[in-house]
This record gives structure tokens, C-alpha cells and sequence, in this order.
């Protein structure tokens, strides 16, 4: 199971802010794999998975956007019941909190993509497997 970098950014929750994200990272061929954007007013933390995080990263540098980095869980489950469930299951029974997920599937393609915020890395790449 992968673990991979998510990019945090502190944004103001105001029409068009995702969409200029979102058209600067395509414009430097940075692929978005995962994306969670809270609706809440004033200033949101919109947190990026995507595939090559150094050109995020100067792409945020650019912007003048402040991001934070994270070791994140990068799941690859079924897309069947209970298939999530078995892997949150391991990790609350290791001990392990999740504090934040957020998922992506296509239909008919049998499988999804959980990112997955954990308390402890390392102990969560043990127990899921």
C-alpha cells in the first residue's frame, strides 16, 4: 500500500478559487488522483493528491498559495461491500485513528482509490495490507 504526499492548502472559500487551482496544475500536466474541497464558509482547507508533487508545488509557489505536506494512505479497495470496512476495521483495532478520508471511483472499474488520514503512519502500512 502506497503512501503518498498530500498538499494542504488554506484557501478563501469564494467562486472560481478551485477552478484557477485546478486550470494551473493542468496547464504544468499535474494530475489530480485525489481532492477534497469542505463547503464551509470563510477559509477551507482544500487538500491534493496528484502525481507529480514537485510541480504542485512550484505551481502553489506561484500562485502564492501557503501549503502544508502530509503522509497520507493512498488505498486500493474493492468496490464491493464491506471492502472498506474490513480496512478501517484493521486500523481502529491497531490502534490507529483515522482523521480524515476522502474516495474516488469510477463505475464499473472494480476498484476505488481511499485517501486516508491516519495518526500513525507507519503503524497503519503494517496493519493494512
Amino acid at each position: 500500500m502506497p503512501v503518498v504526499t498530500q498538499l494542504s492548502v488554506v484557501v478563501e472559500n469564494k467562486r472560481g478559487v478551485l477552478a484557477e487551482i485546478c486550470t494551473r496544475l493542468a496547464e504544468k500536466a499535474a494530475n489530480i488522483i485525489g481532492l477534497m474541497a469542505p463547503h464551509q464558509p470563510g477559509n477551507v482547507p482544500v487538500r491534493l493528491v496528484v502525481n507529480d508533487l514537485d510541480t504542485a508545488k512550484r505551481v502553489l509557489d506561484q500562485m502564492g498559495l501557503k501549503y502544508s505536506e502530509e503522509s497520507v494512505l493512498n488505498v486500493r479497495v474493492s468496490d464491493r461491500p464491506g471492502a472498506l470496512g474490513k480496512i478501517t476495521r484493521k486500523l481502529a483495532d491497531a490502534g490507529v485513528d483515522i482523521t480524515f478520508a476522502y474516495t474516488t471511483i469510477l463505475k464499473g472499474a472494480g476498484n476505488a482509490n481511499v485517501i486516508l488520514g491516519v495518526s500513525n503512519v507507519d503503524a497503519a502500512v503494517k496493519v493494512v495490507k
